[in-house]
């Protein structure tokens, strides 16, 4: 296929043609994107996708793949989901945070680069092949998930899968994962359908979903970074229709940031989209403090404000995706804040994933619950607050700081007594 990409400097000037900025807009953007630490990179598609936009939809999407200018209210840190941490000792490319899930980093590749991205550090090498084949990677994998049984799950990952170009290399290492007789479901994570929809047309990989589809008790499934409603192209939705005749389920996970999506009307006709395009709402993801790009974080009562009021104005049907703040320790579901979202006092968090317990901090098992679906109720001050590390400081409670190290403060027993009640 042939996809052209926009790259470097060069390519922004290019770009920024295409989509008409001004020389204003130039010369902002350019500055932001200099004090950022993740490369310029965008597909042509998108470019002219974005230059079909009009305000808001336009400057909305021009933010995600141009980090935009903007007060930074705190230092964020790099691998702020601790995705180096989980890696398993020789074998860095295997993740296995959660019991029953294994992370496959396949890649450090994709075909755009999201600003906002958590994996910057990774994503800015800028690799086109990584340094240990493909297929070593998978037979690696294989031999951990041999160990492993209590594994059925495998996230396909990178960087971007969707970046390999040989349908043939994808096919191998999906396959690979699912001939593993405890895997059920290979999750196949990418924003290819809005950056590259046309590399999810190609026939050879929809007859072999089919194929993979039609065994029983194994699945694929595409976990779609769609951001924006305005992704949902027409050529966008062409290979989303492919998909799921192949019998591929996909499940939408946007990101929620500040200047693309934090908008009520904007998070309301994304989640109305992804209906309408028979997709999954899955996770409403807070933005994770990324170093250098701390200018797309909302606030965490601001988020939840703005998803609970897109939700008031959907059906159930529309309304399923849950607002979730990710972190080192796991994943945790906002529940809401007590006494109200426009009074926070208390934010009410829920285990939606714990990371193992060999991976938490002594410190923090015995201070609060920390087990998937248990609750936590912590103190909350407004106006400050982004991150689920900035929540935990306030309470006194384990956490990392900018440079990613662990903080463990001494527990208090009101700390304590607020956590569990």
């Amino acid at each position: 296929m042939n996809l052209r990409v926009f790259a470097g400097i060069d390519g922004f000037h290019e770009f920024a043609a295409i989509v008409g900025l001004s020389m204003r807009e130039r010369g902002e953007y350019l500055r932001t994107l200099q004090a950022s630490f993740m490369p310029f990179r965008v597909t042509a598609h998108y470019a002219q996708l974005i230059a079909q936009q009009s305000a808001p939809y336009r400057e909305q999407m021009l933010n995600i793949v141009l980090p935009p200018p903007g007060k930074k209210p705190f230092v964020g840190r790099f691998d702020p989901y601790g995705n180096r941490t989980f890696r398993q000792g020789q074998e860095p490319f295997i993740q296995h945070k959660y019991e029953k899930t294994l992370l496959l980093h396949i890649d450090d590749y994709c075909v755009a680069n999201c600003q906002f991205c958590y994996k910057v550090n990774e994503i800015r090498l800028e690799r086109t092949a990584p340094a240990q084949s493909y297929d070593s990677k998978v037979q690696a994998a294989q031999r951990y998930l041999q160990q492993h049984p209590e594994i059925d799950n495998v996230l396909f990952t990178g960087g971007d899968p969707a970046a390999f170009r040989r349908t043939a290399d994808l096919i191998r290492l999906i396959q690979g994962l699912l001939d593993m007789p405890s895997i059920r479901t290979v999750r196949f994570a990418t924003k290819g359908l809005a950056y590259d929809p046309e590399r999810f047309l190609d026939e050879e990989l929809l007859a072999f979903l089919r194929q993979t589809n039609a065994m029983p008790g194994k699945q694929v499934q595409v976990i779609a970074q769609i951001n924006h409603p305005a992704e949902l192209d027409v050529c966008a939705q062409q290979a989303i229709r492919g998909l799921q005749a192949a019998g591929i389920q996909i499940k939408g996970q946007p990101a929620v940031v500040k200047g693309v999506n934090d908008s009520v009307e904007t998070l309301t006709h994304l989640q109305r989209a992804f209906l309408d395009n028979q997709i999954v709402s899955y996770y409403l993801t807070i933005f994770m403090p990324v170093r250098g790009v701390e200018q797309y974080a909302l606030l965490l009562d601001e988020a939840f404000r703005n998803v609970a009021e897109s939700k008031r104005h959907l059906s159930g049907l529309e309304k399923k995706g849950i607002v979730l703040a990710s972190h080192d320790f796991g994943k945790f579901e906002i529940v809401g804040f007590y006494p109200t979202p426009e009074q926070p006092e208390k934010i009410i968090l829920k285990w939606h994933q714990a990371a193992m317990p060999q991976y938490l901090p002594n410190s923090l098992k015995a201070q609060i619950p920390h087990r998937p679906e248990d609750v936590l109720i912590l103190d909350y001050v407004p106006g400050s607050l982004y991150a689920i590390d900035h929540v935990f400081a306030f309470n006194d409670l384990p956490h990392y700081d900018a440079h990613g190290r662990l903080v463990e403060p001494a527990p208090t027993a009101a700390r304590m007594l607020a956590a569990i009640c």
